[in-house]
């Protein structure tokens, strides 16, 4: 018999444990969901839709296993915040992800001066509307090929990137973040960030951290750390 979720990957990085849970095709019944829900997060995940059921359940069982993987415990359901980011333990930070098939997690100990952390994960493909110009800064757009999939592909990673950036800005700034308030620069292979808040926070200092390497071909992995500049 198919395991309704199966880990694809658990990795330390030094921005936290990072967790892939492989999403089946259809949605399986209640009887192959994973031991590992708390109770209150099966109820919860009864009242949602099938479309949306099946990669929640994933996201949970991917953030337990990288909390376990982290040395932190989480007796009590991880249910939302009032933000829509899973409500962790006081002593842990994470964030989650997901695509069709593959749910990941990434799960670290709570550090003071505070750093939060987001995570984004992007299919590789070619995109069906080039959408650079509303994910993308103009000094962005400008380093970009004309046309054909090399363009995509810079486009995706730098949306994935600024994807995970927003996720570990929004416990300091509660508010939507534009797109062209944060700026990827790739170097050498490498990516950093430049944020431009419209409404003058921070300031906040930015790591991107690029783990694509542990969903394997055909996706971008990007965890994002984010503390206040000069560790106040």
């Amino acid at each position: 018999m198919t395991v309704a979720f199966e880990r694809r990957f658990a990795a330390a990085r030094p921005f936290g444990v990072c967790v892939g849970v492989t999403l089946p095709a259809a949605p399986p019944p209640e009887a192959e969901w994973p031991g590992a829900l708390h109770r209150d997060e099966r109820i919860f995940a009864r009242a949602l839709s099938e479309g949306r059921r099946t990669a929640w359940i994933g996201g949970r069982l991917a953030l337990r296993g990288a909390l376990e993987a982290a040395g932190l415990q989480a007796p009590d359901a991880i249910l939302a915040t009032d933000r829509g980011a899973p409500r962790l333990p006081p002593d842990a930070v994470g964030s989650i992800s997901h695509k069709t098939a593959l749910a990941i997690a990434v799960a670290a100990p709570a550090r003071s001066p505070a750093v939060t952390i987001g995570v984004d994960v992007e299919e590789a493909r070619p995109l069906r509307f080039d959408v650079a110009d509303r994910v993308l800064t103009e000094s962005e757009r400008a380093g970009l090929p004309a046309a054909g999939l090399a363009r995509d592909l810079l486009v995706l990673r730098a949306f994935c990137a600024k994807e995970a950036i927003y996720k570990a800005l929004d416990p300091w700034v509660r508010r939507f973040v534009g797109f062209h308030e944060a700026e990827i620069v790739f170097t050498g292979g490498g990516l950093s960030a430049r944020l431009a808040l419209t409404r003058g926070e921070g300031p906040f200092a930015v790591e991107l951290h690029d783990a694509s390497d542990l969903a394997g071909g055909g996706y971008f992995l990007i965890a994002a750390t984010v503390a206040r500049a000069g560790g106040g």
